[in-house]
């Protein structure tokens, strides 16, 4: 068995601990179950929106951050009949106050356990992640273009999120 998501899951969650330790990526890492669908194409973006999901090759990654709360929700399904690697370390946040000034957003990571891992063959899996610094943000980005270093020709433009009295809400690139 591989580390990979089952460790973000327990990372992510470890700041915390009225969540507990979730493993509901661990399918990602050790292989489908029999209970568990195969992944279909375009079924993140009926969930999210098709502005909160990029394609990277054979990867479609979705983000969200639910109500008011600092957890960024993160939904990855491969369409393709191959495993995938996806390195969420990569992946550039870029956040904005109000008048447009730069915030430093950064995820919670105590333990530098959040690495690169192996998404199996039509698999598909959801995690939250702590992020630290969104009290003033108005916006913010999520450049995935490294994230999927299977996919260096896939530059899909950032993944933005805006800051509304609802809660956040898919905005458009930058």
């Amino acid at each position: 068995m591989r580390a990979g998501f089952v460790v973000i899951a327990c990372v992510a969650l470890s700041a915390l601990p009225s969540l507990g330790c979730h493993m509901g990526l661990a399918g990602l890492v050790m292989g489908a179950s029999d209970a568990q669908p195969a992944y279909q194409s375009g079924a993140i973006a009926a969930e999210l929106g098709s502005g909160a999901v990029r394609t990277l090759g054979c990867l479609d990654v979705g983000l969200a951050i639910p109500e008011q709360r600092a957890l960024l929700e993160m939904h990855v399904g491969n369409r393709c009949v191959h495993g995938e690697p996806f390195d969420l370390g990569r992946v550039v946040i870029r956040a904005t106050d109000e008048e447009g000034g730069a915030r430093a957003v950064s995820f919670v990571d105590p333990r530098q356990e959040i690495v690169r891992l192996h998404v199996g063959a039509m698999e598909r899996g959801h995690e939250r992640i702590r992020l630290d610094g969104l009290l003033d943000v108005a916006r913010i980005c999520f450049d995935l273009a490294a994230a999927a270093p299977d996919a260096p020709d896939a530059r899909p433009p950032p993944i933005c999120l805006d800051r509304s009295l609802d809660g956040w809400r898919a905005g458009s690139a930058p």
